[in-house]
């Protein structure tokens, strides 16, 4: 008489078609209790496939529900876990890279299926298809993220993203205005009514939606000071005023004569505007306006930057390089690194000095013509 087996010690048989099969009742990440079948070649490849889902459930190991896909799974990562937590600007980056990339892409594999080599393999297929370096580098970073959140819910055992290098991305390095440069484009500019905004970035380095966010409140022209509290941003076609980008990004700059005479005619020609349009005046209280009142448009006020620099025969840089410019003159002066982390409202040091720190071919001659002097006599 064969002994009947225990219960949950699982089965083995022979398909058909000569595949060997073993089923086992396992509890899934998900908390439920459901059949799981693996298959083999051999009865004991089978088998020990089964032993193996066995031991990860004894010893609680996440064991990812065959039914979650890895399309399903960003879905509810976008709509549960990341839209509460990230600012606009990256869930709009993550949703265009899971609709336009992932999704269609990966969207039908088991989410505990889904290998390193599946990843691998599938970012030199978006380089095939012609995919540029920095939108892969992005859709991969879009799966990281959301596998990484996968594996503290414990749905997943590792995230294979992470496993994959993705393609280097050639770097460009910005060049940002020289102080000569910007002083031809603050003379060409000096009798615009934005005079103010363009002296705002180019001293005082501040983001462009932080310029934008600043109100008259913010404004201590007595005391010499300015506050950064929030930043103007267009989402969804409405101008919306958020918090800051981080925590260390609320400070209070003090102002250079230069920047608090600029404000100071900027506020007396705002005057000037507002009664001049009278009933049609639409107070938002910001310091950089429309000839209405009404905050400027992000992508209006970069379109006058460029203008600006036209006007001056500068050559053509993005508004944010003003800011790299700010950081790099600061540093060049001697100002130590941390009191610029602080006036640019950086994270940490290695923001201020690996990212926004730029030296230029004149400031590679300075140094080693310092060096030069210490030998030069010896030659003699």
């Amino acid at each position: 008489m064969t002994a009947k087996k225990a219960n949950g010690s699982g089965s083995v048989w022979k398909r058909t078609d000569g595949i060997w099969a073993a089923g086992l009742y396992v509890y899934e990440a998900d908390g439920a209790r459901r059949r799981r079948v693996v298959y083999g070649r051999t009865r004991r490849d089978a088998v020990a496939k089964m032993e193996e889902l066995r031991r990860k459930s004894d010893a609680g190991t996440p064991i990812t529900p065959n039914h979650l896909t890895v399309g399903k799974y960003l879905r509810e990562w976008l709509d549960q876990i990341v839209t509460p937590r990230v600012r606009h600007a990256t869930l709009r980056a993550y949703t265009y890279n899971v609709d336009r990339f992932l999704e269609p892409d990966l969207g039908s594999t088991r989410l505990g299926s889904l290998t390193a080599r599946d990843v691998r393999q599938y970012l030199d297929q978006l380089k095939k298809r012609g995919v540029g370096v920095r939108t892969i580098r992005y859709t991969h970073a879009t799966l990281r993220a959301a596998l990484e959140d996968a594996m503290r819910e414990e749905l997943i055992e590792k995230n294979v993203a992470k496993l994959v290098r993705p393609p280097t991305a050639p770097k460009s390095e910005p060049r940002p205005l020289s102080v000569d440069e910007l002083k031809d484009v603050l003379k060409a500019n000096r009798d615009d009514r934005l005079f103010a905004l363009l002296v705002v970035i180019a001293l005082l380095g501040l983001r462009r939606s932080e310029v934008l966010g600043l109100t008259w409140d913010d404004v201590d022209l007595e005391a010499g000071t300015l506050t950064v509290r929030r930043g103007l941003h267009r989402i969804s076609g409405q101008l919306i005023t958020m918090d800051t980008k981080t925590a260390r990004s609320k400070r209070t700059v003090p102002l250079p004569r230069l920047v608090v005479g600029a404000l100071l005619e900027h506020r007396e020609r705002q005057k000037q505007e507002q009664a001049e349009c009278g009933a049609r005046w639409r107070a938002s209280g910001h310091v950089f306006t429309t000839t209405l009142g009404t905050p400027l448009d992000p992508d209006n006020t970069s379109k006058f930057v460029q203008a600006a620099l036209v006007r001056a025969g500068a050559r053509k840089v993005r508004m944010h390089d003003f800011r790299h410019g700010c950081v790099s003159v600061l540093l060049g002066l001697g100002v130590p690194p941390r009191t610029v982390m602080e006036i640019a409202g950086h994270s940490g040091l290695e923001m201020t000095m690996n990212v926004y720190a730029h030296v230029t071919l004149d400031d590679k001659r300075d140094a080693l013509d310092k060096l030069d002097a210490l030998f030069g006599d010896d030659e003699q």
